[in-house]
Formats: C-alpha cells, sequence, structure tokens
C-alpha cells in the first residue's frame, strides 16, 4: 500500500519528451538532405517527408522526380514511393531479391540531363512541405530562416550543374551529328567523283572506238607553214583557224579518224572542201583539195579522201586542215599528237 500523502500525483510515465536541440554536425546533414529535392520539373517538384516516433525524428526524403506533362501529381507521388520505401524498410518478411530491387526501383527516376528535352527549373524555390520539414528540425526562427537559405542555395547550386550537364549533352550530341553528316559528305562527294571519274574513261573510250586510231592527213613529206592561232592579216578573221601542210598539188589527203562525210564540194574561200563528222561534236575538214574522191558515206582513219590543191583563197599549193568540237575550234595539233 502507498505511504504518498495524498492529493498528489507522480508524473505520467510516458510524458511528451522535449524536443532535443538539433547540433550544427545534423544541421549539416539536414541541409543535404533537403537539398536531394529535384530542382527538375515540368509541373511540379519534390518534396521531403517528415515521421516522428517517441524521441526520434526520422527525415525521410524521396528520390527525385521528373514530372512529365500529363503525369501524375507530385505530392501523390511522392507519397506513394515514401510509402513503398517505408513500408519496405520496416518489413521483416522480406526474404527474395526481386522484393528488394522492387523497394530500390520504387525510389529510382530517370536521369534528368540524358534527355535534351526536359525542363530544368533554374530558379528552384523551397516548398512548403520542405518548409514544413526544415522547421521540426529548427529550435528559433533565426535557425529555420538559415536551414531555409542553405537549402535554398543547395537548389540553386543543383540546378545550375544538371542545367550544365544537359547542355554538355546537347553540346555532344550536336558534335556527333555534325561529324556524322561531315562523313557522309565526304563519301558523297567521294562516289560523285568515282561516278565522274567512271564516266570519263567510259567517254573516251566510247570517243577511241568512234575515232579509231587518229592519223595525220597527209603522210608523204610536208612542212606545216602556218600553226593555229597566228595572228596575221592575211585571214579574214585575223588569225589561223587550223593547221597548213604544205605540200604539191595532189598529194593525198586521207581522213584523219573514223567518220562520215557529211559534205563535199565548193566552199568559196576554202575552194573544194570535205567535212567529216566523227561523232561527239568533232568534225574535221580538209580544204584547198584539187580532188574530191570520196563525197558521201562511212570513212575510216587513214582512208584516202582527196588530192591536195591550191583551190579558194590561197598562196600556194597546201592543205588547211581545221578541228572543231561543237562548232568550236580547237588546236588541231592537241588533236592529232596530243601537244
Amino acid at each position: 500500500m502507498s505511504t504518498e500523502p495524498r492529493g498528489r500525483h507522480r508524473a505520467a510515465r510516458h510524458a511528451a519528451p522535449k524536443k532535443k536541440a538539433v547540433s550544427t554536425k545534423h544541421l549539416g546533414a539536414l541541409v543535404s538532405v533537403a537539398g536531394m529535392s529535384s530542382v527538375v520539373v515540368t509541373s511540379g517538384s519534390t518534396v521531403a517527408g517528415v515521421a516522428q516516433s517517441g524521441d526520434t525524428t526520422v527525415l525521410e526524403t524521396p528520390a527525385a522526380n521528373v514530372m512529365a506533362s500529363g503525369a501524375q501529381e507530385p505530392v501523390a507521388s511522392i507519397q506513394a514511393s515514401t510509402s513503398r520505401a517505408q513500408a519496405a524498410s520496416r518489413s521483416e518478411d522480406r526474404q527474395t531479391l526481386a522484393e528488394a530491387e522492387a523497394v530500390a526501383a520504387a525510389a529510382t527516376v530517370d536521369d534528368p540531363t540524358s534527355d535534351p528535352n526536359a525542363v530544368i527549373d533554374t530558379t528552384p524555390t523551397v516548398s512548403g512541405i520542405e518548409r514544413k520539414s526544415l522547421q521540426s528540425f529548427a529550435a528559433s526562427t533565426d535557425q529555420l530562416s538559415t536551414l531555409i537559405a542553405q537549402a535554398q542555395d543547395q537548389k540553386n547550386q543543383q540546378a545550375q550543374v544538371l542545367l550544365a550537364e544537359q547542355q554538355a549533352v546537347i553540346l555532344e550530341k550536336e558534335q556527333a551529328e555534325a561529324a556524322l553528316a561531315e562523313a557522309q559528305k565526304k563519301t558523297k562527294d567521294a562516289a560523285r567523283q568515282e561516278q565522274a571519274q567512271r564516266e570519263s574513261v567510259a567517254s573516251k573510250k566510247e570517243l577511241a572506238r568512234q575515232l579509231g586510231v587518229i592519223t595525220e592527213p597527209i603522210k608523204s613529206d610536208y612542212q606545216l607553214s602556218a600553226r593555229f592561232g597566228q595572228r596575221g592579216y592575211i585571214w579574214s578573221g585575223g588569225w589561223h583557224t587550223g593547221l597548213d601542210f604544205r605540200v604539191p598539188t595532189g598529194t593525198t589527203v586521207y581522213a584523219a579518224a573514223n567518220g562520215t562525210i557529211i559534205s563535199a564540194g565548193w566552199e568559196g574561200s576554202y575552194g573544194y572542201r570535205i567535212q567529216i563528222d566523227h561523232g561527239s561534236g568533232y568534225i574535221t575538214t580538209y580544204n584547198h583539195l584539187s580532188k574530191i574522191i570520196y563525197s558521201s558515206g562511212q570513212v575510216a582513219a587513214g582512208q584516202e579522201i582527196g588530192k591536195s590543191g591550191s583551190t579558194g583563197n590561197t598562196t600556194g599549193p597546201h592543205l588547211h586542215f581545221e578541228v572543231t568540237k561543237d562548232g568550236e575550234f580547237i588546236n588541231p595539233s592537241k588533236w592529232l599528237w596530243g601537244k
């Protein structure tokens, strides 16, 4: 039987404990945890939750959540993630690896910096729920203001880090795309050059097939009395349009390449003249002839087509030989001898 005086009551054994002051070490950890809140948002932000039991205060901060357009509300998502992690941490029945992986996956989100289209909040603010979480650890209003300021600084720094990482990803992607485009351009250029080279070779082969073996129109002894491009008043155009082979009248004149005679007859100052079409735009003319042997039909390189003379406007017997390409005079020396 108790001997204590009546009218007095003992203090309740389960009276609410006094809130303990938070040490500097705990404050630093708190700010770090509070700063883990996501600063990457599109329509919401991540918040921290606090659970108290007896003398122990537990700060539960889920991983950062990136809210895509049309996604669930951030608070509901955080509460669901927190509940799953909390339930798993208190469960004594977790036995399989699959269950452990499921718990870890509940708090895992994609890295926002890997998505160039993710919207990063560069001016994040400490949410009301986060303020309440910090308030649970603050012994005074001043300490709460300090904690909020520190959490805000960490949010700002984290936002800048995420922004820099995202910009680095974008730059790397742009550089890779530019390198790929340059490689594709070089490949296309090389393919075009190769195709042009093949076409050039084919064109030369076709021309060689058409022309046959190019030969001089005069095979006997001769003297070049005038060359292509010479200037002088004796030529109507003021310059010489072909090569003059000085030979006696009646010297045999040969077709310089395979072709078809397209005209033969009198041509005024050219005298008697034969024109041969060799294809690919090339035409040769044989002028001042004394005799035309063939006036039409196909001829072969080295085939006799006429006799030299001095008909038309001349200063003496010779063969005036011309070559045109697509209607323009070209140097017969290059066509005959490649120089």
